[in-house]
């Protein structure tokens, strides 16, 4: 007779949950917001509905721990982003890649039926990105984090969007990355 396994140990529940946002990005990027429904998330990452619900509450909140992922550089304190040019180089690496680029356009596919995700997704994605580019700007630094940001992106990223390219060579994003510090005066 078999009894409950009990509360997952905290390395199955990170494992679990990083399964589930592989899930997440995979119905996001390959079919859309409309696909991401609890039900399929829950089939496909082998796990309850339930634990679904608990972990991450609602559609916004899987949609959030998907846009964290492509995030990730905010969280590494030791990720080489001491300085402007390695934090933009850590922007262009992550979001210009293609899990990014497909959640961006699931995102705004979605937008004008789901106001309150294309929210989510600024908050989460280009506002946290700005924030992250503040901390790295110098009080005097001659342009706002918003511009910084959107000078970084601007085509490479719009071409990718629209799928007229693919990603960038680290090659790439370092020559974008120091043409727009050096336009916009940020080059030390």
């Amino acid at each position: 007779m078999t009894g409950k396994r009990g509360r997952p140990s905290a390395d199955e529940a990170l494992a679990r949950d990083e399964r589930v946002v592989d899930v997440v990005i995979a119905l996001l990027t390959g079919d859309g917001i409309e696909a991401l429904t609890f039900d399929r998330v829950a089939a496909e990452a082998h796990v309850a509905k339930r634990t679904l619900y608990g972990v991450f509450g609602d559609r916004a909140g899987l949609v959030r721990a998907a846009i964290r992922r492509q995030h990730a550089y905010l969280g590494d304190a030791g990720s080489g982003s001491s300085d402007l040019r390695s934090a933009s180089r850590a922007i262009l690496q992550h979001l210009l890649g293609d899990e990014a680029v497909g959640i961006h356009r699931a995102i705004i596919a979605a937008a004008a039926l789901h106001p309150s995700l294309a929210q989510e997704f600024y908050d989460e994605g280009p506002g946290r990105a700005q924030g992250f580019l503040a901390s790295h700007l110098l009080a005097d630094a001659p342009v706002s984090p918003e511009l910084l940001f959107a000078a970084l992106l601007g085509e490479p990223h719009r071409r990718r969007l629209l799928g007229l390219a693919g990603p960038p060579t680290p090659q790439e994003i370092d020559a974008q990355v120091d043409a727009v510090l050096q336009t916009l005066g940020l080059s030390r």
